[in-house]
Formats: C-alpha cells, structure tokens, sequence
C-alpha cells in the first residue's frame, strides 16, 4: 500500500489546492457517468410560494406532523420492532446473520461527505490500521450555499490531500449518482449524513427540508433496500425530534408528540420512513439522533463555532432566558466513534440511539470559556422568549449498553481543540468560512423568539 501523504497545515486546504481538485473531481464524475442535477443552492434561494413539491413529499412532512401531535408517534419504536436488545425494542440479529464489519473489506459510502460530521468520520476511517481501514471510502457532497461552500472544499480538499478520498461533488437525489458510484465500489456501508441543515431556517424554507429530508431519504432507502446484498444503512437524525419534549434525559423509549420546528420533525419522519423500509424489504438500518455536536472544521451555524465568531468580530449575541439554557454539547471525535460502532451494529429491525455527551452545559459558562481562550469579552443582549428550549439532555444508556458508545471528552478539553484548530486559520479564512444563507436567517428579526435549540 502506497504511503500516506504528510500532513498538512490549514494553509493546504485554500483556494489553489480546491481549485486543482474541483477539477479532478469533474473527471471523477465524468468517469462515473454521474450528471448530478445542480447542488440545491436553487432550492435555498427560492421563497416557498414559489416552488411546487411531489405531493408525497408534502404529504410525508404532513403525516409525520400530524403523528407527532396527536401521538400516534408516541412510542418512536412503535414500528421499528420490540432483554437487553429486546429491552431497548431492538430485535437480535437472526442466527447466521453477519455483522457488518468494518474491515479491510468494507466499501464505504458517505453522503454529506464534506459536512462537518461526515469529513470527521471519513477521516476517521483513513486514520485505522491496515487491518481495519476500509478498502475504498468515498463522499458525495452537493456544496451547497447554506454555509459557505468554500468551508465544505476545505474539508474535501484536507480528506483528498491526507487520505487521497474523494467528495463527488453531486446531488444524492438524483439516482444516478447513487447508481454510478454503486456499480463502480459496491459499497458494504452507506452513511447518510446529507441533509438540510438547521431550525430556524427551516421556519421559512419548509419545502426544502421536505425535499431533501424526505424525498432524498425515500430515493436512497429505495435504492439501498433493492441491493443484493443489502449494505449496512446508517443515518443521521437529530436531538431535534424531541422537540418540547419536557422529561429529562431525553430517551429513545420517550414519546416523540411535541413537536417544535420542521427540521425535527422531517428528521423523526426519517426514523419513520427508515422503520418501513425495514418492514416492506428488510433493510436493517441505525439513525442516530445527534446532540449539539462541536469541534474543529464544525459548522459555523452551531452554537461554539458562531459565538466564536461572534464575540471575536465584536458583534453582539443574542441571549434568550438570560442565558439560562442548557445544552448537551458534544465533541465530534466522540460522534463519529458513535457512528463507527453504529456501522458494526447488528439488529434485525429499524433501530434507533442517541448519541450525546450526557452532561448539559450552561450556555453562559461555555460563552465565559470561549472568551477566556479567545481573550476577549463578549458583548450580550437579552432577550424574554418562552419559546426556547432550556434544555437538551441525552439519555446514553441505550447507546452504552449496545453500541459500546462512552464519550470521553469535556467541554473544557473539547473547546481547547476546537480553539487550537481555530487560531490556525487566517482572518481572511476565518470570515469566508462564517457565511452562507443561515446568516441571513439569523438577522431576521422576526425569527427572534421562535422556537428551536442551539
């Protein structure tokens, strides 16, 4: 096996590096016969008036609403099968069934390949052993303009340059580009991290979350469910299903009936769609509802990565409750291990984890920690909302007992690296990569006060 390329500085992920390979990338694709409709930055611009959407799709974010609110969702597990996997409604794989290893072997598959969790789990899997590490690893991406498409090259450019993988640059709907990468890897393990990010963007843009939550999903389950053999299916969910939810830690055995914004309940309409793609073709799948996750290369539109910027650009933060919020923060190395032993899973149903750090942080001490490493002192708002969550909190016990899943990192030993890692991008990166329509959203005045979580 060829030897791994050095490390390299931040300073290799800019402009010229993701210039050379946004070329090599179109070859890839022409070799691929991919021809990707374009990323959805069309889908982000246009107001909701005036796109139309597959009646479906429409209906799916309408059923799983309605569900949610009058509590046929009450027991999230309902149809997703039902001591200590019977405990947690999971049934054990059948005998003779083969856990999906992760080996020298594996083909893997990452949608969402140069978001924040993906790129950190694609890295992740390069950094294994020999023994250990899959034989091909590959992304698929669509760059779009939610947040700057030029922190998500960044990230490519760093899994290309360290590992030699690639981030098809296509849209993970259009079935071609899932069928072109298949029939080139035959891929043993999909990852679906792909999604439209955020709560409150998706206050004014329902029908995207519709479109790429709910028909991406159906198109790639389809897709997935009628493979011989079938690949291991993992995806993301989120934190955000329990909504209002008000008994803390939040549980997989809770019910899922308050619903607080589109995006959570688009992701539990995942789990759901997820559920009867186990009962209609047997497609074993893990969704993992993910907890405010942070780190270095982290999304500019989560908490620690945008009062970082916030409170070193001297702008002012807005503070609901007087800052009396709680968030259940956790370190993505955590997360993607989280993920690492979901791939490894094996129950023969549609099953379901949180994945957080169990230990909900006051959002005043984590904005007094970066001050302190950033040296500078943050200027505040306050604002009265009875609308905002106060807090999140992850029930791990399920994730523990079956996964294996331990997080180890502290807030104080997460911020540390995520601030090391920080302080090594110029000003000039540091701006380009704190932009994108979220921004926008977030200066919206009317949006101030609605519902959702940090």
């Amino acid at each position: 096996m060829a030897a791994r390329p050095p490390r390299a500085s931040i300073a290799t992920y800019m402009p010229a590096e993701v210039g050379r390979l946004r070329a090599e990338n179109e070859a890839l694709r022409r070799e691929l016969a991919v021809h990707a409709t374009p990323a959805s930055s069309n889908q982000l611009e246009q107001p909701v008036a005036s796109r139309r959407l597959n009646t479906w799709a429409v209906g799916a974010l309408a059923a799983a609403a309605l569900s949610a609110v009058v509590g046929l969702g009450a027991s999230p597990h309902g149809i997703l099968g039902g001591n200590a996997q019977e405990r947690w409604h999971d049934t054990p794989c059948p005998d003779g069934v083969t856990v999906p290893l992760v080996n020298a072997s594996s083909r893997v598959l990452v949608t969402g390949g140069a978001g924040f969790i993906g790129m950190s789990l694609m890295a992740s899997l390069g950094k294994r052993d020999a023994r250990t590490r899959p034989a091909v690893v590959v992304g698929v991406d669509s760059f779009n303009d939610y947040y700057a498409p030029a922190m998500k090259r960044g990230r490519a450019a760093r899994l290309k340059h360290e590992f030699g993988y690639d981030v098809v640059e296509a849209d993970v709907c259009n079935t071609s580009v899932v069928d072109g990468l298949f029939e080139k890897y035959t891929f043993t393990h999909v990852v679906h991290l792909a999604a439209q990010a955020g709560v409150r963007y998706s206050i004014t843009h329902p029908m995207t979350y519709a479109r790429n939550n709910l028909e991406c999903v159906v198109s790639l389950l389809n897709y997935v469910a009628h493979r011989t053999p079938q690949p291991a299916y993992v995806y993301a969910s989120s934190s955000s299903v329990y909504g209002l939810n008000k008994k803390i830690p939040f549980s997989e055995l809770h019910a899922i009936d308050h619903p607080a914004n589109l995006y959570g309940i688009s992701k539990f309409a995942g789990e759901q769609i997820a559920a009867a793609y186990h009962n209609l073709h047997g497609l074993k799948s893990v969704g993992l509802r993910f907890f405010t996750v942070y780190g270095p290369w982290g999304r500019p539109d989560m908490a620690v990565s945008l009062f970082t910027n916030e409170i070193e650009n001297g702008e002012t933060i807005t503070l609901f409750n007087g800052g009396d919020m709680r968030r259940d923060f956790t370190y993505v190395d955590d997360v993607v291990r989280g993920v690492e032993f979901a791939m490894e899973y094996c129950a023969d149903n549609a099953a379901v984890f949180n994945l957080g750090n169990s230990k909900p942080v006051q959002l005043g001490y984590v904005l007094a920690q970066i001050e302190k490493r950033l040296g500078v002192k943050a200027k505040f708002k306050y604002q009265a909302s009875n609308a905002e969550i106060k807090e999140t909190y992850a029930d791990i016990s399920k994730a523990r007992e079956l996964l294996g899943y331990s997080p180890t990192t502290s807030i104080e030993s997460g911020l540390d690296q995520f601030m090391a890692w920080y302080n090594k991008l110029d000003k000039r990166t540091r701006g380009e990569w704190a932009g994108g329509r979220f921004k926008a959203e977030r200066q919206n005045a009317h949006l101030e006060g609605t519902r959702g979580r940090v």
